[in-house]
């Protein structure tokens, strides 16, 4: 039977036609008879009921029978009175699920199937190249194939699903094809193959719970493969003709292409950071990051677009997951960051998109800053400058330049033995060379000025929202006033006008007692979480008595709740008690809380211990540096802090 013929019979109608001037039901089947056939039955029956002669009352009672269903409770009635009903006959009905079962056959994976996804892109490719060749003047001949052909990539996004199979591509030869896609002159097409590649990396497709490693290892493989075929090449060169600033229909289509593929470079890090770092360099990933975060297609403001705030975040991913991308990054990535961060020095971010894009910034920053590079490089382009300029203003920067004054001033790991303070000072000097300049240069540009304000009231202003949402700003605080103070040669100048914040001055009277309260404010309360910690864990105070790895797991546990903080803390009150009414108002304040001298030394203790500890799992081991250390005064600690 053809097909077609069936959609040509006719259809009985399942309504009721009643006609008031013969007062009865006209040819059509009973109530009885269209319930027993399935249909529903609806109102229109009752009011059709209600047309027979009066004294048909066995006829009226069974029409409001046969509207119950078998819960008791009466079938609704829809807007059209009509009833419920597909219309079709059960011939037809067949047909539909017939065509509905082959669909699902289409759609179940397996190798022969993805044989099948195969061979239709071959096929359509070859037919879209084809037509494009033969009309090339007359692009409406080869819409249809074109359509045909992103079909095509469509359905191989089913292999998301089971990525066992996306080794049949491989095999088949199929990804030549799909890399060259990637070029066709269709940006769409392009779009298309991004788009699929990003689905198949995507960390859901390798990462389900259940899963072992084997789904990643086979997405790897693929990715390897694509790799041989200079895809990431074929995906920097449609990065760089996608045209996000055009003013036209194709501008939001190549916005969504800029999007892909920078989702698929976050897949790749997720995946691989071997993988991501060939992709960034094969695709020449840096130099159009360079050229993209600072350029906004706001034309009318400085507000950060969708895209260029995506730049900055992938930018942020790359420097913190790959010290070799942060070796190529070099010094113009440092230069246009910092450019970046100079327009919010009187600019807050406007929005939760540009909020987001300033603190990939600052980031990147801080990534950049760390390298063995980086702390000139940050001097050389006047990064200390911009904190102090951003510190000045009241605007959101002012708090989260801390976050990069900290990273400039933290200086490398120290490598010399604890209980060798002649050897640990050279060497202190020759490692510490960068961050001691930029120690300099920010007292000597006023930084300490607004660094003490922030001490007092970090969260003033316009920035109070942001202070609550970021409590840790105070331990920015705190760890840049005690690198300062150990980055200064004691004696300096520079060193003095640190100290000169907590002694009394005729300028400025009250101002050292404030600083201090403020200390040991911080100080007591650090010490009280990492109590608590200590309590929560069930040990007690001292460290060798425990196991390696119990010491290891509770010292990282006191770390979160606050340990470097207030050993930072100790430091600072270590410098400041070398004079005579800061040690008192320090000492005062410090027994009314419950705390002393002698704890703090021992904390200053653990601290110099752990300072010179390779691994966490050996603070323990460290016998002979504790005994010398035990019977050191604060003042002679302060040469190896």
């Amino acid at each position: 039977m053809d097909i077609n013929d069936i959609f040509k019979e006719t259809v009985k109608s399942t309504t009721l036609n009643v006609s008031k001037s013969k007062r009865k039901i006209a040819a059509a089947p009973s109530l009885r008879e269209l319930k027993d056939g399935g249909y529903g039955v609806s109102d229109q029956a009752e009011l059709s009921s209600k047309h027979v002669r009066s004294d048909d009352s066995d006829m009226k009672e069974s029409s409001r029978d046969n509207m119950v269903d078998a819960h008791g409770e009466e079938e609704e009635e829809d807007e059209d009175g009509r009833f419920f009903s597909d219309g079709l006959t059960a011939e037809e009905k067949g047909v539909m699920t017939w065509v509905d079962h082959m669909e699902e056959i289409e759609d179940t994976l397996d190798t022969a199937a993805v044989q099948r996804l195969v061979v239709r892109l071959e096929r359509a490719t070859s037919k879209n190249t084809e037509d494009r060749i033969t009309y090339a003047q007359s692009p409406e001949n080869f819409v249809e194939s074109e359509a045909e052909l992103d079909e095509a990539i469509q359905r191989l996004l089913l292999l998301a699903s089971d990525v066992q199979y996306l080794r049949v591509l491989d095999e088949l030869e199929a990804l030549p094809t799909l890399v060259g896609l990637v070029a066709h002159e269709n940006a769409d097409i392009a779009l298309d193959v991004i788009q699929l590649v990003a689905e198949l990396t995507a960390e859901d497709s390798w990462s389900q719970e259940g899963e072992s490693q084997e789904e990643r290892a086979m997405v790897m493989t693929f990715v390897a493969a694509m790799a041989r075929c200079e895809f990431f090449e074929a995906l920097g060169q449609n990065l760089r003709r996608l045209n996000e600033d055009a003013e036209s229909s194709e501008a939001e289509a190549d916005r969504q292409g800029v999007f892909q593929t920078l989702t698929l470079v976050e897949n790749l890090v997720s995946l691989d950071v071997t993988l991501a770092e060939k992709a960034v360099k094969a695709m020449g990933l840096l130099e159009w990051l360079l050229d993209r975060i600072p350029k906004s297609l706001n034309r009318d403001s400085v507000q950060a677009d969708s895209n260029q705030q995506y730049a900055a975040e992938i930018t942020s991913i790359l420097l913190q997951t790959s010290p070799e991308i942060c070796r190529h990054a070099g010094s113009s990535f440092m230069d246009a960051l910092l450019q970046c961060l100079a327009k919010y020095c009187k600019h807050s971010p406007e929005d939760d998109i540009e909020m987001e894009y300033l603190e990939n910034i600052i980031n990147s920053i801080c990534m950049l800053v760390v390298m063995p590079d980086g702390k000139q490089q940050f001097l050389d382009h006047e990064g200390v400058e911009l904190l102090v300029i951003l510190q000045k203003q009241k605007q959101v920067g002012r708090l989260l330049s801390l976050k990069i004054l900290d990273h400039a001033l933290s200086p490398p790991p120290p490598l010399s033995a604890v209980n060798d303070s002649v050897a640990q000072k050279k060497d202190g000097h020759n490692r510490d060379k960068e961050a001691r300049a930029i120690a300099k240069r920010y007292i000597d540009r006023m930084g300490l000025k607004y660094l003490f304000s922030m001490l007092e009231n970090p969260g003033k202003g316009g920035m109070k929202k942001l202070y609550k949402k970021h409590p840790e700003f105070d331990e920015r605080i705190v760890s840049c006033i005690a690198w300062l103070l150990r980055l200064t040669e004691m004696g300096a100048p520079a060193h003095w006008r640190v100290l000169a914040k907590f002694v009394p001055s005729t300028m400025d009277p009250s101002g050292w007692k404030s600083h201090i309260d403020r200390i040991v404010q911080l100080n007591v309360a650090y010490s009280e979480r990492v109590r608590e910690a200590e309590e929560l864990s069930g040990h007690g105070g001292d460290l060798s008595d425990e196991e390696d790895d119990g010491v290891t797991e509770r010292y990282l546990k006191r770390m979160e709740a606050g340990l470097f903080s207030l050993q930072m803390t100790d430091i600072i009150i270590a410098f400041i008690s070398e004079e005579g009414q800061a040690r008192d108002r320090i000492y005062r304040h410090l027994n009314r809380k419950g705390r002393d001298t002698a704890t703090v030394r021992d904390e200053l203790i653990e601290y110099l211990i752990s300072k010179q500890t390779a691994i966490l799992g050996s603070v323990g081991d460290n016998t002979n540096a504790n005994n010398t250390l035990k019977d050191l005064s604060i003042p002679e600690m302060l040469p190896m802090l």
